[in-house]
């Protein structure tokens, strides 16, 4: 297996077309991150690409970071996982974690700590699990309907966008980047009850392949005070079947600790197909 390291995440898509087609749901994030980067959306101080090829020169798996973020990792055979991190601790030594499925992120970990300088502790913080959307279920109306945001919204959801990433313990790193590249280009979704906005939901950049698009359905936020009240499950699908007329694939991520968001997403339509882990990677105490 060859490991080679890609200058730019533009080059990175144009490699990794067919494998992002063959596995478009445990690849997505890596499409998405690497479109909105060549789209000018988002920017990192450092980014990291890499593909890995067989000995015919077929691209059998891909790894990415975009730095302060851990390393994800897609799936790979088990050959390539000991030269994918030999890779990475030659180019990025001090990477904070990894994500991706449980088998490939202890044995890629194997070796990396093993060939690494610095004493690390490896801690599985949260186990991911990835739905895609079956046939669409109209879930029990609820009073209310869904409108595009706008640049009126901005403050609104900049503290909601704040309020989700504490609840759920997720990076911050570019959160308000992120969140006026998503408005900007119409990827953020109200409910709103007269004039009252009581949900909000954003998808990722469309990821194209030539078996079909992907969007990715997240975050989806209800202010406490409005729970409990059916308004993320009809928000979500009413993009969702909005997403399908328009021909994409349609997936999301969930923690798997949350009961209550799987089975909003379960009663709507959504198949669980995998799960990953993100582990992260800290000196001892």
């Amino acid at each position: 297996m060859k490991v080679i390291r890609l200058p730019d995440a533009a080059t990175f898509l144009e490699r990794t077309v067919t494998l992002r087609s063959d596995e478009p749901y445990l690849t997505n994030v890596m499409g998405s991150v690497a479109t909105s980067i060549a789209n000018g959306i988002r920017h990192y101080d450092r980014q990291f690409w890499w593909v890995i090829e067989d000995d015919v020169g077929v691209t059998r798996a891909m790894m990415m970071r975009t730095a302060p973020f851990k390393l994800v990792l897609s799936p790979m055979p088990l050959e390539a996982v000991a030269p994918a991190a030999r890779a990475v601790l030659g180019d990025d030594p001090e990477i904070p974690g990894v994500s991706g499925s449980e088998a490939l992120v202890e044995g890629f970990l194997d070796t990396f700590t093993q060939g690494s300088s610095r004493h690390l502790v490896r801690t599985i913080e949260r186990r991911l699990w990835i739905y895609k959307l079956g046939p669409l279920a109209a879930p029990a109306p609820t009073p209310g309907a869904s409108r595009l945001a706008t640049a009126d919204d901005l403050e609104l959801l900049t503290r909601w966008w704040w309020a989700f990433a504490l609840e759920t313990d997720i990076e911050r790193h570019g959160l308000e980047e992120g969140l006026r590249g998503a408005l900007a280009e119409g990827r953020i979704h109200l409910w709103h009850v007269d004039d009252l906005v009581v949900c909000a939901l954003g998808t990722s950049p469309v990821v194209d392949g030539p078996g079909g698009s992907v969007v990715r359905i997240g975050p989806v936020y209800t202010p406490l005070e409005q729970r409990r009240r059916g308004y993320a499950g009809q928000l979500t699908a009413t993009v969702s079947s909005r997403l399908v007329d328009q021909g994409h694939r349609v997936m999301l991520f969930t923690n798997s600790t949350n009961a209550t968001s799987n089975g909003v997403y379960t009663r709507i339509g959504y198949v669980k197909i995998d799960e990953i882990v993100e582990c992260s990677l800290t000196a001892p105490d």
